[in-house]
């Protein structure tokens, strides 16, 4: 584990989750996000298991045991959104929809109504089992080209998703739809595997960094998002391609910086790396996971009796559509205290779920 890619889980694993809180001017920081939970899936797999001369049983032991990662804590999520909306009196199961978010084949819908059903954060999961599902394949046959077909296979990717969000435009139904289709999405995760790739010539390239430690190119791959967000911000005609390839170069030099300085980091680094920031990475799966849980607990539990003692109430509730469950009053600071309860649910259900599960699954 590079404890600095980690650290950045953290940190975009927490944008993500106090956008959707809607804290202002985050948005941009969570499509970056999304890009470098699959960027960085893609890097750290390539550089960790490398299947080139992989046979079909070795392909099938690792497609399960990655698959076995994401169901059970998509299971046990599913599970509590059922239950706290039957609990409310507002569960409506529609058999298809509920069978294509249970096997995780809902970002293949492009249909608004199933790919965010029940937990609505789940269509991530699909995304990545579709990587891992195809990542021994790629592994295999991608992996070994020489680099200048691997850097023209890309751009081919890059081509075809740049025309097809011009083509899409303004649309947000379609562009949203999209952005979560799994075939999409899996361009991400290619660049992260072909960064991993040519891992060795980036080692060697000291011209990134002059110092001993990192923290110039640190500080260069945050100046270089910050340049994309405002960028971004500035330049309207930007917006079809903000969702995902805006993001892809900033993206990689974090990655980049990361491998290069692992185990010897700078400023930034070290604070990424400190045990604080590494315990939220390790729990940033199921921060993730259960910030539609935290927003009900939050909007239902929390803050009505905060209500009573004048610190502000959480906007009205639109029962008859699901997604709006999560919306919190976006002007009042009191949508703060969603994070707290996000981090204590994650941590309670990895210490009582996920690493019980983990042991048990490694025997």
């Amino acid at each position: 584990m590079i404890k600095t890619i980690n650290g950045w889980r953290a940190v975009f694993a927490l944008m993500i989750v106090l956008f959707h809180v809607e804290v202002v001017g985050l948005e941009e920081m969570t499509w970056a996000g999304v890009s470098f939970f699959l960027m960085a899936s893609g890097f750290l797999l390539a550089l960790k298991h490398p299947m080139e001369q992989a046979d079909g049983a070795a392909c099938r032991r690792f497609i399960w045991s990655h698959a076995l990662k994401l169901y059970p804590l998509h299971w046990l999520t599913l599970v509590m959104w059922m239950a706290a909306m039957a609990f409310l009196g507002m569960l409506i199961i529609k058999p298809l929809t509920l069978t294509l978010n249970a096997t995780l084949l809902h970002p293949w819908s492009l249909l608004h109504s199933i790919y965010y059903s029940y937990n609505k954060f789940s269509w991530f999961l699909g995304a990545l089992l579709f990587c891992y599902l195809c990542y021994p394949l790629l592994a295999r046959w991608c992996m070994p080209l020489k680099l200048p077909l691997k850097v023209l296979i890309v751009g081919g990717l890059f081509l075809i998703d740049a025309v097809l969000l011009a083509f899409l435009g303004g649309n947000d139904y379609y562009r949203t739809a999209l952005y979560v289709f799994p075939p999409v999405r899996i361009i991400d995760f290619i660049i992260g595997m072909t960064l991993a790739s040519v891992s060795s010539d980036f080692k060697k390239l000291s011209v990134l960094g002059k110092s001993k430690d990192g923290t110039d190119i640190e500080l260069i791959s945050i100046a270089l998002i910050s340049l994309v967000v405002m960028l971004y911000r500035s330049t309207p005609g930007l917006l079809p391609w903000g969702d995902t390839m805006l993001w892809w170069i900033p993206v990689a030099l974090i990655l980049v910086a990361c491998l290069i300085y692992d185990q010897r980091e700078g400023f930034v680094g070290k604070i990424l790396a400190s045990k604080p920031m590494q315990w939220l990475g390790n729990i940033s799966f199921e921060i993730y996971m259960l910030q539609g849980i935290a927003a009900l607990v939050f909007n239902f539990m929390v803050a009505p009796l905060l209500g009573h003692f004048g610190f502000g109430q959480s906007s009205p509730f639109d029962t008859a559509a699901e997604t709006d469950l999560f919306s919190v009053n976006p002007y009042t600071l009191i949508a703060w205290f969603i994070l707290p309860i996000d981090i204590l649910l994650a941590w309670l259900v990895n210490r009582l779920f996920t690493r019980p599960l983990r042991r048990l699954l490694s025997k």
